[in-house]
This record gives structure tokens, sequence and C-alpha cells, in this order.
């Protein structure tokens, strides 16, 4: 058989306009593959040190989005000028500096010629940690835990997510712990600031001790986040205090479910709107978007 039959207008045995109806079918299925069973890289963009103003606004544009974003940073200590070529936690950006968690401690991140930062960077090149975000506002939550709070939402955020699978859970509220006898107390105060300041990466939380009852809201205007493994890290932080609660109130706000896969494909929306339909109580379901690529 020829490889290209001229006389009867077939390549490979089939007719031209067959072949290249094949070859449209083909790709656009190879397409639609790539698109929902391969995920998206995930990283996302990348910056010269020199313009870590724009890598600021980069940072600031993801974390509004939602996703937790970890950046690949070259460059020197301030220290001691020994090099670093690693990947760090960015919980901030603020103009010309970012702020990160590495290593259990909280590091900020110049330009190349930086000497107040603990990092001068030549190269941020910025990554997150899942492909896809999905959106749910919930309604107030009650607990007797702060771990069976975060138990409740990783329960609600699986069961939305569905077969996209989560990687991982943040909240943006606030929380009243409930804390029968409590006062007032400076020192008890500076103990557990510092503690969490220590231990839970996203800025500095807003404190008020009050006659029975503790209050935590992060700073909205940093766009900070609490993870749910956050909530149980808060909780082992009270029990080391020897600070007994008897309830906790997670108000009002948004939770993003960083997903597994990529939120990509046919009526996206429809399901993951179907999944939430059975916590309508819980979760505004008008408020429900999301996210398909960083």
């Amino acid at each position: 058989m020829k490889w290209v039959d001229r006389e009867s207008g077939k390549i490979l045995g089939i007719n031209a306009f067959d072949l290249f109806l094949l070859l449209i079918i083909l790709c656009a299925g190879g397409y639609y593959a790539y698109e929902n069973l391969v995920p998206p890289p995930q990283e996302v963009s990348s910056f010269s040190g020199l313009n870590i103003r724009n890598a600021a606004l980069e940072y600031s544009r993801l974390s509004g989005l939602g996703y937790l974003v970890y950046a690949r940073v070259d460059g020197t200590w301030t220290m001691n000028g020994t090099e670093l070529h690693d990947d760090i936690l960015i919980t901030w950006a603020y103009e010309t500096r970012l702020f990160g968690w590495y290593k259990g401690s909280r590091v900020t991140i110049g330009g190349p010629n930086a000497y107040v930062e603990d990092i001068a960077a030549t190269q941020i090149t910025f990554k997150t940690a899942t492909p896809s975000v999905i959106r749910i506002y919930v309604n107030q939550i009650n607990g007797s835990t702060l771990s069976e709070i975060s138990d409740r939402l990783e329960e609600i955020s699986r069961n939305v997510a569905g077969r996209y699978g989560v990687g991982n859970v943040l909240i943006r509220s606030s929380l009243v712990i409930s804390v029968p006898g409590l006062k007032p107390d400076a020192f008890i105060y500076s103990q557990l600031r510092n503690k969490i300041y220590s231990r839970v990466p996203w800025g500095y939380p807003y404190f008020n001790l009050g006659d029975s009852y503790i209050t935590i809201i992060f700073d909205y205007t940093q766009r900070n986040f609490l993870t749910t493994d956050d909530l149980r890290t808060i909780d082992s932080i009270l029990r080391e205090l020897n600070i007994s609660y008897s309830g906790v109130i997670l108000y009002d706000g948004y939770v993003f479910i960083g997903t597994e896969k990529p939120l990509t494909g046919v009526s996206v929306y429809a399901e993951l709107l179907e999944n939430a339909r059975k916590y309508s109580n819980t979760i505004d379901l008008t408020k429900l978007t999301y996210t398909v690529k960083p």
C-alpha cells in the first residue's frame, strides 16, 4: 500500500477529507484530556529581585484568590552572605517586601540590595500549593473545641470538592472562645500572643481577653488566613497554657478549598453546587465560586 496515492486521493488508505476530520477529532480529544486529566503547572510566575514590587503585587493577587503560595527564593542571607536556594511559604506582602515562614521561623525577603530584610533575593518564583480553589461562605459554626471546628470544616470541604479532592483548607474569619472564669490579664495575653506568633505563620492576630471569653481576629487588610491545622495548633497552645474553654464560635466568613485536581471540564460549577446543597444551612450557596487556575 502506498503512503500517498495521488490517483485515488488517499493517504495511508484513508480519504484525505476523512483523515482531516480524524486529525481534528484527535487534536480536540488530546486538548480535552490535557485540560481535564493533566494538572496545570503549579509554578505561576517568576520575578527578578530587582522587580520585587511587582512580586509583592503578584503574591497579593494569588492570596486574594485563596491560594496557599510558596516561592522558590534564590539569593543570600543578609546576616552572613551565605546562599539560599529553597522554597518558602509566603504569608504577606507589603510594597517592596515579602514576609514568609521558613523552617518554623518568620523571615523577610527584599531585593538583591536588601540589608534590613533577612534575605536578599535575586530571583523569586511563585508556586501555588494547589491547581484550583473553591470559595464558599460559611455561616456561624459552633463547636466544643477548635479541633472539632477544624474537623467540621474539612468534612464540608471534602464533600463540596467531591472527586476533585482537597489539598488544603484556608479560613478568613474570627473566633470567639468561651473561657469560664477568665479575667483580662496582661500576662496571659502576652503568653498567648507570643506562642501563637511563634507557631502560626500568618501575621499578628488581634486578641481581646474579656470576662470569660477570648476573641481572635485575623487582619482582613492583610488578607491573612487560618488553616484548619492552625486551629489545631491554637487548640494545643490553649491547653499548654492551662486555659480550659467550654466552647468555640467560628463567625461567618470565607473558606477556600484548595483542590488536588484542577477544576476543568464540563459542568464543574453545577457539580460543586450539587455537592454543596446538603450543607445549605451552613453554606451560602449564592456565594459559591471557584478559580480554575492561578
